[in-house]
Parts: C-alpha cells; sequence; structure tokens
C-alpha cells in the first residue's frame, strides 16, 4: 500500500507539486505530528547533559526489547544467550546484548525475525556487497527519517520549498529526466549518458531555479566535470542559484568531492546512513567526521579484530516489524569522541564488508585507503577507479578515461603501489561498472 502511495505522489503533475512544496513537514498530513516531535528531540538532545541522553537511549532500548521478545529471531537469541529484557536497568547493560549481523538475518526466514504491524511493507538493502537482506519496514518510519535529513541539510541553507537536482538510482526507463512531487525534485537517469540527458537538461535549467544537487557522489563528479568541459553555459546557469549539493549513499571520496566544489563554486554535506534505518550521522563542522543522531537510533563502536580498528553497530529505535539490535553494519571506523560510552563523532576507515583486496601475505587491505588515501597520478586523467579481485595476491585496476592516455603512458608510473605485495593488471572502459541501483562501486565482482 505504502509503495502505491509513495508512486501517486512522485507522479503527480509539477505545478501540483510546486504548491505542495511549500506546505511545511511539520504541517503535512500524516506525518507532521510525529515530524515536529522527532526534530524537537533532536534540539533537546543536544542541550542534555550526558546522563540524560543516556537515560534517552536507554529508555529507547528498552522499549524496543518488550517488542523485540514477540519475535522468534530475538526470542531464542537472548535465550540462548541467558539474556532477558529485564537484564538492561542501566545504560551499560545494553553490552550484555550479543551482536547480530548481516549473515545470521540472512539465515533465518523473513517471518522468524519479524512481527506483524500494521501497514508494514517489504523493502531490502541494495546489495553492492553482492548480498541482498529482505526486512519489514512501516510508515512510522517516515517523519523519523525527513526530521533527520532535514537537520543535516539545513546546514546549507536547505527548506522543503527548495527545488533540486537528484542523481541516483531510480529507474526512470527510457526517460532522461521525471519529475518527483513527494520530494520537490528533478531526478537525472544516471544510466545514460550526458550528451543523451543534455537537451532535457537545458530546458528544465532554463525554467526553474535549481538551489542544490543530490545524490551518488560519483555521478556529481562526472556531472559537474561534463558540465565544465562540453556544457559551459548549462554550468553558468545552475551556480547562479545553486546553494550546496548533499552527497548521499556512497562514501564521498575525496577526488570527486573537490571536484564538485571546485565546478559548481558551493559547499557540500555528506552524511552516513543505509537501508536497515538503524544508524544516521550527519557532517557537523569538519568533512569526512560524521556525528550519530542518538535520537534516530543507537549508535555504537565496538573492536574489529580483523582490522585492529572499529566496527560501527546500529539499533533502529523505530522499525519494530523487522527489527535490528545492536546490528554490526560492516563498517570500519575509527572513533573520534566518545562521552561516557555514548558515541558522538567517527570517521569511515573503509567501506562495508567486502570492500578491501588481500595481498599475497593474507593482509586484508581497505580500498578506501589505498584508492583514496594515496596520491595516485592517475586520478589526473581518469575519471573512476575501480579493483577487482578475482584471487588473493592479484588485483586488477579498472580506470575509466576522461580523455585518451598521453604518449608513452605506463599504468604503473601514474599508480602508487609502494609497499603493496601484489600482482596489479590495468583495464580500461568506457564507462564504470555500476552497481544494480545505478551506483559506481568501488570494488566489482
Amino acid at each position: 500500500m505504502i509503495p502505491r502511495i509513495k508512486s501517486f505522489f512522485q507522479a503527480v503533475p509539477k505545478p501540483i507539486g510546486f504548491v505542495f512544496a511549500h506546505l511545511p513537514y511539520q504541517h503535512r498530513p500524516g506525518i507532521g505530528r510525529s515530524y515536529t516531535q522527532h526534530r524537537l528531540d533532536i534540539k533537546s538532545f543536544e542541550n542534555m547533559g550526558i546522563k540524560q541522553q543516556q537515560a534517552f537511549v536507554l529508555s529507547k532500548i528498552q522499549r524496543l526489547l518488550r517488542e523485540a521478545m514477540h519475535v522468534p529471531f530475538y526470542r531464542n537469541l537472548y535465550t540462548s544467550h541467558g539474556v532477558e529484557p529485564e537484564d538492561v536497568g542501566n545504560f551499560s547493560d545494553i553490552t550484555k546484548l550479543p551482536i547480530v549481523t548481516k549473515k545470521m538475518l540472512m539465515e533465518t526466514p523473513l517471518a522468524e525475525r519479524s512481527c506483524t504491524i500494521h501497514g508494514h511493507y517489504i523493502t531490502n538493502t541494495g546489495g553492492s556487497s553482492g548480498a541482498t537482506l529482505n526486512f519489514y519496514i512501516t510508515p512510522r518510519l517516515i517523519p523519523i527519517e525527513w526530521a533527520h535529513m532535514h537537520t543535516i541539510w539545513a546546514k546549507l541553507g536547505y527548506n522543503q520549498s527548495m527545488l533540486k537536482l537528484t542523481f541516483a538510482g531510480r529507474n526512470l526507463g527510457s526517460r532522461s529526466i521525471a519529475y518527483d512531487g513527494l520530494r520537490h525534485q528533478f531526478m537525472i537517469n544516471v544510466y545514460k549518458g550526458f550528451e543523451d540527458i543534455l537537451p532535457d537538461l537545458r530546458k528544465i535549467i532554463d525554467r526553474n531555479k535549481i538551489f542544490f544537487l543530490h545524490g551518488y557522489p560519483s555521478a556529481l563528479a562526472e556531472f559537474a566535470e561534463n558540465c565544465d568541459r562540453f556544457a559551459p553555459d548549462l554550468l553558468y546557469k545552475v551556480r547562479l542559484t545553486l546553494r550546496g549539493v548533499f552527497l548521499g549513499s556512497e562514501y564521498p571520496a575525496p577526488i570527486y568531492r573537490e571536484r564538485i566544489e571546485s565546478v559548481f563554486g558551493v559547499p557540500t554535506v555528506s552524511w552516513y546512513g543505509h537501508t536497515e534505518r538503524a544508524i544516521l550521522a550527519g557532517e557537523k563542522q569538519e568533512k569526512f567526521v560524521y556525528h550519530p543522531f542518538q535520537t534516530y537510533g543507537y549508535c555504537e563502536v565496538i573492536p574489529n579484530h580483523d582490522t585492529g580498528g572499529w566496527r560501527l553497530v546500529g539499533t533502529s529505535y523505530g522499525n519494530l516489524a523487522s527489527p535490528f539490535i545492536r546490528y554490526d553494519t560492516g563498517d570500519d571506523v575509527e572513533p573520534i569522541e566518545v562521552r561516557d560510552g555514548l558515541l558522538v563523532s567517527f570517521r569511515i576507515r573503509s567501506g562495508r564488508v567486502g570492500e578491501f583486496v588481500q595481498d599475497r601475505c593474507g593482509v586484508k587491505i581497505p580500498l578506501t585507503a589505498l584508492i583514496f588515501g594515496r596520491h595516485h597520478r592517475i586520478f589526473d586523467i581518469a575519471k573512476f577507479i575501480q579493483v577487482r579481485q578475482e584471487e588473493i595476491g592479484e588485483m586488477t585496476v579498472i580506470v575509466t578515461l576522461k580523455d585518451v592516455l598521453p604518449p608513452g603512458f605506463m599504468f604503473e608510473e601514474w599508480f602508487d603501489s609502494s609497499g603493496i605485495h601484489m600482482g596489479i593488471r590495468f583495464e580500461i572502459v568506457d564507462k564504470p561498472i555500476l552497481s544494480a541501483s545505478g551506483k559506481v562501486i568501488l570494488k566489482v565482482q
């Protein structure tokens, strides 16, 4: 039911969508009251002392545990670990709850890790790591999501009436651009080439003021370069009204982010989140430092024995249909600030499980560090770099070029492989390899 309602609003005619966009979320039917409460919670939490913040988190966890005992997966898990909801009587007791992994959930039938909640509907993770997970969500998560996302975007002056141009993975079929009345944005077909969307894009920019760009950093970086090189008139018009860029769904690699900010001349903001809706964290002052909303879900770190770092673990307060409690996201992070056991900020050290390569000694090397943590001259001539590993100790670096290779070019001189005990091959492709959702994935299969 909910997906059909969303599809209906996404497809509303532009004149209606433009009028609807001026209705504040606080007054929107069905979500206004909850949205308002969550915006208040966000502000109140920031002004609380640490003990009050811990009490806030604890109350959310305790309520969740009472509901989770109706779910066979959690009831059996906690029984096998000798844990009862009553055992979590203070903030430090949360660590008594066992960690849940994606593998554990995938090995459990959906019915056994869910309970019937009015209006629930099925969704799944994007599967960019090669494994999708089905689960249920409910409409009550919608105002929670918007309240926290709008808080992040407000850093760049956003309000709901400001039109966006969005580059994400929605399937638009043969269309180059489609208006989404639910989110007040023009969606760009990322599966089409720039030359294919340019005629329709010119019409959109001529007739509308675009205040923000939003989408995958890789797609936005390519858009920036294409505008700069092939459509300077379009770039000029975009820059007249543009106020900022929202970078979501991918790690905002510095090389992409710098390209976007340089070409469009506006600030960017990035956030961490995922389909499971257990953690949402946004940047504040410093780039690449993420501050989790403990009002959205409980975010914590546990030691990562594989890397010597820390793994990010999340608990969704709002999803009672398919609960995620102390769910291991698979992300390797560096905690920046922890206050009396409560995580305040972190950096991402590497992407989710699978985003590493192994050298000839079996050492796991995070791709985020290998590709974006070194100064590779190849980025001067490459739009994108991706990696494929078919056997331990060997990898292929896949390069999408900006232009032709310079005379006498040798890949080995442009890719810093010092200290890496691997055989490295190079492959040139015309277009980057995309995931099913249209993302430029770092590690390809």
